[in-house]
Formats: C-alpha cells, sequence, structure tokens
C-alpha cells in the first residue's frame, strides 16, 4: 500500500515542475539548445575616411533591397581603401543586423597564408559557439551546418581579402536574410557568373579629396601653408589612400619636415618613401608584392614587361611584340592581369598601370634579363607600325629606305587614311617616348628611324614641338651612327617643323643643310625637296619674288626627276606665292596642272588643299561664287579623311566668300570652325583667323 502523504520537496526556483508519483525505468535528462551568440567581430572603424559617399549610397541601396539579393563585392588595387570602406560602412548599418556581424580575414594574397574555406568555416563555428567536438571534418559538411545555423537570421558576413571564388563560395548562407559582403583585389569573375554577385569597382581619390586625406592626419594648417607641395604629394601618391595615410602619418610624426621637403624625397624614392617603419607590412611596395605573388609565371612575365613601355600606355596590337607571344595568348594574360587588377583597361584594347603599380613593375623588370630584349621588340614594332601608317597618309610620298628587323608581331590591318591617323593620335605620346627612351638605352638605330617613320603623324597633325624633340634626337643618334642619307632625311623635316613654328631661320639653315647632305649623295628628288620648302619659307617671310624663283628652280628639277608628288606640291607653292603677287592667271593655272596631278594619283587629301587654294584666288579676285564652289568642294573630302588642316583652310575660304557675299552670320560660324581646327593643331596661324572674327 502506498503513502498517500508522499510529497516532492522543491528547493530553488523552478518556471515549470512536473511532479511523478511512481517512477519505473531510467531517468534522462536533456536541456533545450541555447541560442546563437550575437558575434560583433567588426574591426574597428577607419579614420581618415574620405571621398566614398556614391559608394556608400550603393551599398544602402543594396542594404534597402527586398529582392532576393546577391553578394556586393567591393574590388580594386590595392591599397585603395576596400577593407576600409567596407568595415566603415558596416559600422553604420550594424543596428540593421540584430543578430550580429561575422568577419574572417581570407587573406589571400598571402600564398603561405591563405585562409581556406574549410579553415574559415571553423572560425565561424566556433564563433557560434559551435564546440570543436561538433564541427564536421571537411569543406561540405561546415558549409552545410554553417548554413543551418544562420538560416533565418538577419547577420552581416564581411568577407575581407578573398581571392578565388573557390574561397568564398562555401561561405555563402542560405538565407536571404543575411548580407555578404565581399573584398578582393580581384574581380572574382565566377561569383558574378554563378551566383550573381554585384561588383563594385572602388578607385583611386580625385585630386582636391587626397590633399583633404592629408590634411586630416597632418593638420589643416600645414596643407594650407604648402598648397602646391601637398597637391604635388598626393598625385606623387598616385591618390592611393595607403599611401596618402603613409605620407601624411610620416609628416604627422616629423613636424619640423616641411610638405617640399618630402616631396622631393617621395619624387626621389617612390616606393622607398611609402614605407612606415613601425608597420612595415603596410609598406606600398608589400602590398603590391602580395598581388604580384600570387599570379602564374606567365602572368609575371608579362607584368614585369610592361614595366619596360616607355609611354604611359600600351596598345593591345603592342603586347604581343613586347611579350613575344601570339595575340590569343597575351589577351589571356592581360585578362588576368586586369582581373587581378594590377594593370587597368582605361579604354578599349588600352591598357595601363595606376603610376605606383608602374614603379613596382619597373623595379621587378629591373631584374629580368629579358627586358633588354623585350623594349627592343617593341620599338621594332613601333618603327614597323609608325612607318605602314605613313604610307597611308603619304602613298606617293618618295621615303629613305629603312633597316629594320622584321616585324616581331602583326602590324595594325589599317582599313583607310583615317583609320590610320587614329592610329597616331593614339599612339603619338608613346611614339615620342619611344625615341628618347631609344637614345637612352643605346638602341641609337630606331631612335633616329623612328622619327623618319613617323613623318607622315607630324605632317598631318603638325604638333610642331614633338617633331622638333623627337628629331633632334633622331639627329644625334644618326650622326653617330655615320648615315648622311638619314642625316640630310632629318634636317629637311625638322625644317618643316621650324617653318610651323614660324622659327623661320632656324628652318633656312636646316634646309641649307639638308641640301647640301642631299647633294652630296646625289639624290636630286630630295634636294629638290628642301629647295622647294625653302621657297615657301622664303614666300612666308614676304620676299616673294625669290620665293617664285627658288619654287620655279625646284619644279623644274622635280619634272627632271620625274617626281610627279614633288613636282604637284611645287606648282601649289609656286601658285600660292603668284596669288600673293596678284598674278591670278598664272597661279591658278599652275594649281590646276597640281590639281590634274593628285587626280592622276587619287591623292584626295591634297586634291582638298589645291581646292581651298584655288578658292582663297577667286576670293582675292573677287569672285567669291566660284570661291564657293571649290571651297565647297574641299570640306568633305578634309572631312572624310580627318585632316584638320586642311579642313580649317577650307573653313576659311568658305568664310572669306560668304562674307564677300554678304552672308557675315554664315562666314563668322565658318571661321570660327576654322579657328577651334587650328587650336587642336596648336597652330600659330590661329592670329589671322582671330583677327577675321574681331573685326
Amino acid at each position: 500500500m502506498t503513502d498517500d502523504t508522499t510529497r516532492n520537496q522543491l528547493t530553488a526556483t523552478s518556471s515549470n515542475a512536473v511532479q511523478a508519483h511512481t517512477i519505473v525505468g531510467g531517468v534522462h535528462f536533456t536541456t533545450a539548445p541555447s541560442a546563437l551568440p550575437v558575434p560583433r567581430q567588426l574591426p574597428a572603424d577607419t579614420a581618415h575616411f574620405n571621398d566614398r559617399e556614391k559608394y556608400l549610397k550603393s551599398l544602402g541601396n543594396w542594404l534597402e533591397s527586398t529582392d532576393p539579393v546577391a553578394p556586393t563585392m567591393i574590388v580594386g588595387i590595392g591599397g585603395v581603401g576596400k577593407t576600409s570602406l567596407a568595415t566603415h560602412w558596416a559600422h553604420q548599418v550594424r543596428d540593421h543586423f540584430p543578430d550580429g556581424d561575422l568577419y574572417i580575414d581570407l587573406r589571400g594574397y598571402h600564398v603561405d597564408e591563405a585562409v581556406t574555406a574549410e579553415d574559415a568555416l571553423e572560425q565561424i563555428l566556433r564563433s557560434l559557439d559551435i564546440p570543436g567536438e561538433r564541427i564536421p571534418v571537411g569543406t561540405e559538411p561546415r558549409a552545410a551546418l554553417y548554413r543551418s545555423l544562420v538560416h533565418g537570421k538577419r547577420i552581416l558576413i564581411l568577407l575581407d581579402n578573398a581571392a578565388t571564388p573557390h574561397q568564398v563560395r562555401p561561405l555563402l548562407p542560405g538565407s536571404s536574410s543575411c548580407r555578404v559582403l565581399i573584398t578582393s583585389r580581384s574581380r572574382l569573375t565566377g561569383l558574378a557568373t554563378r551566383e550573381g554577385a554585384q561588383r563594385m569597382a572602388l578607385d583611386v581619390l580625385p585630386p582636391t579629396r587626397a590633399v583633404e586625406v592629408l590634411a586630416k592626419i597632418v593638420g589643416d594648417e600645414r596643407i594650407a601653408a604648402e598648397p602646391d607641395a601637398a597637391a604635388e604629394l598626393a598625385r606623387d601618391c598616385g591618390y592611393l589612400p595607403l599611401a596618402l595615410r603613409i605620407v601624411g602619418g610620416r609628416l604627422a610624426a616629423s613636424e619640423s619636415l616641411s610638405l617640399a621637403e618630402f616631396a622631393r624625397e617621395l619624387r626621389q624614392e617612390r616606393l622607398d618613401a611609402l614605407a612606415d617603419d613601425e608597420d612595415p607590412a603596410a609598406a606600398v611596395r608589400v602590398v603590391f608584392s602580395l598581388s604580384y605573388r600570387t599570379l602564374s609565371s606567365d602572368a609575371a612575365r608579362l607584368f614585369r614587361l610592361l614595366g619596360v613601355v616607355p609611354g604611359a600606355d600600351i596598345g593591345l596590337d603592342a603586347v604581343p611584340a613586347l611579350a613575344g607571344l601570339s595575340p590569343a595568348a597575351t589577351r589571356r594574360l592581360l585578362e588576368t592581369l586586369v582581373n587581378a587588377h594590377l594593370l587597368r583597361e582605361d579604354s578599349p584594347r588600352r591598357y595601363r598601370f595606376h603610376d605606383l603599380l608602374r614603379v613596382y613593375a619597373a623595379e621587378r623588370a629591373s631584374e629580368d634579363p629579358e627586358r633588354v630584349e623585350a623594349l627592343r621588340r617593341l620599338l621594332i614594332w613601333y618603327t614597323h607600325a609608325a612607318d605602314a601608317a605613313a604610307r597611308m597618309f603619304t602613298p606617293s610620298f618618295t621615303r629613305i629606305a629603312l633597316d629594320l628587323a622584321e616585324t616581331p608581331a602583326p602590324l595594325p590591318a589599317f582599313t583607310d587614311r583615317a583609320d590610320a591617323l587614329h592610329w597616331c593620335d593614339q599612339e603619338r605620346a608613346n611614339l615620342v617616348t619611344s625615341v628618347t627612351h631609344a637614345e637612352r638605352v643605346g638602341e641609337l638605330a630606331l631612335a633616329w628611324q623612328l622619327p623618319v617613320a613617323m613623318f607622315g603623324a607630324f605632317l598631318a597633325r603638325r604638333p610642331f614641338n614633338d617633331w622638333v624633340d623627337t628629331h633632334l634626337v633622331a639627329l644625334r643618334a644618326a650622326r653617330t651612327c655615320g648615315e648622311p642619307a638619314a642625316l640630310a632625311w632629318l634636317h629637311t623635316s625638322i625644317a618643316l617643323a621650324y617653318r610651323g613654328l614660324r622659327d623661320y631661320a632656324t628652318a633656312l639653315e636646316h634646309f641649307e643643310l639638308a641640301r647640301a647632305g642631299w647633294r652630296e649623295l646625289g639624290e636630286r628628288w630630295a634636294e629638290a625637296w628642301a629647295l622647294r620648302d625653302t621657297g615657301d619659307v622664303q614666300h612666308r617671310l614676304g620676299d616673294v619674288a625669290s620665293a617664285v624663283a627658288t619654287l620655279t628652280e625646284a619644279l623644274a628639277m622635280h619634272v627632271a626627276e620625274g617626281d610627279a608628288f614633288g613636282e604637284a606640291t611645287a606648282l601649289r607653292l609656286l601658285g600660292e606665292a603668284q596669288h600673293s603677287l596678284g598674278e591670278y592667271d598664272a597661279a591658278l593655272a599652275n594649281l590646276e596642272r597640281s590639281l590634274e596631278i593628285r587626280r592622276q594619283q587619287g591623292d584626295q587629301r591634297n586634291i582638298a588643299i589645291v581646292y581651298a587654294a584655288i578658292g582663297a584666288i577667286h576670293n582675292s579676285k573677287n569672285d567669291p561664287t566660284r570661291a564657293l564652289e571649290y571651297a565647297t568642294q574641299a570640306l568633305p573630302l578634309a572631312e572624310a579623311l580627318d585632316d584638320w588642316l586642311t579642313e580649317a583652310r577650307a573653313h576659311d575660304a568658305l568664310g572669306d566668300a560668304l562674307q564677300l557675299l554678304g552672308r557675315p552670320d554664315s562666314a563668322r560660324e565658318h571661321w570660327e570652325a576654322a579657328l577651334l581646327l587650328l587650336e587642336k593643331l596648336a597652330d600659330p596661324d590661329t592670329d589671322i583667323l582671330e583677327r577675321k572674327l574681331t573685326a
């Protein structure tokens, strides 16, 4: 018989209690699973944060989106501030994630220290209070447990310094309530393709904001005291936030050091100056090296060789020559470097380094014994390409022979004159720099041959200062190489540049040297060329009678040599001189004969030039109707050829004709168009148009 008076004696407290009368069998106690902890793992917010408003706004829109949200990737060059942006934004929106924030530095660019997805998952699971003995082995089992734990939670997950999609993909939660923010120096194309990740490319700071970053660190007073030096420091930092912070920190630590003094040091030492003795890992060179070390051997080789490129950028067609590879293989490696943010494709088919990366690439190139041959290949290719382009500008022009090795890569396939001219416009700065570079490294034959090959482009676009600078280098190189034909050619060509600059005395000196050289070589066609342009200078100096005599002599020499191109040019110049003398009928006769030759040659550019010259004579004859007829024919030809100088001449002639016809407003429109074209060419004759417009 049981004792009904039996009672459980409870001590302490309990929210729920069950009284049992008789218990048969074993007793098992279980505890309900505890709630997940709320991790708060974000690194400290970044000081000196500046000019990221548009990126913060974009991240805010991403956060507010109610659609299924893919991860966002902040990508860019090392040191551009990806982690700073991500961390700063994450701190601002922390309250939107009541279940916490997770942070993992994947160290993807530390080759020996990169965190695998499996190890990253272990870190995450431990931070969610999963004991080590309950963490499964293997990436997939860990990822499955992780996804289960965060399902339905509002957690911000910041994956910093990711290098590959494989490193990131297992860390993506299956729950749309979480947000994943990734930073990387790579474009992580696989995540964009498969997971639909949005890519946000972070660029360097604008110049004014870069100076503001320095001001926040060193103080407004020091910046205000040396504004020019501050702007120079920001520029030499390449507006890269990491470099700016290093410079600011060094200046803040040395209050007696002026900004101008540090700017001089930075110019001389560049990457050596962008280091912090107390934090060596933060040096700009170290940051760049982490990205470089992750490259394949072929991609690293191309990165180094790009460090020898003389110009600020390089076209896709030129890189195979530099690398000694096929175009297809070269393109794949370029894509690798672009994806790693070690190279930029700022415009289609054109590549450039960030300024500091160019310095780093040059350092790596200096250690590569292949650099000398790579540069030679590139210079040879540039010379071949410039010569091929020039043959599109002046197909009938007589040339001296160039002794070049075979082109190391396919040349651009120029479809027409305008296409070739566009290539020269894009490459002019590189070609000019290549000339001085060739002299510096001892490639003297290329140092004179490249300017000779560039003659057609110089003639078309008239960049007189570049023309003179390259030819002075070329004259030294040709003199050292003992190349009399090259010297005669270069004296003739540089004289044309000085003529364009209105330095007529120097032009005549070079024409005289050219004539002497051609005469000694027995090259009558070339002697006639120099003599013909001497006559044009005499015309410009106002000695028109001497000009007519000189041009008549040159014309006879061209005819005797059977040089139809030279003959047509001499006829035009003679006609223009006779125009100045008021000998209109003789002038028109010579211009009509020049036009006939140009038509036989199919030389549309020179046809347009002659049309414009004939139009100008008819204006002088007070026959604006005929002038309008010829100038109207000249303009579309010049426009089709993208020939700015001839366009300007045609507009000028049209303006003069319309003024005579009593249509001043239309005349003004054409004069203004002519002035704009001459300004594009930096042509000294702009003053003539300005006088017409102010009359």
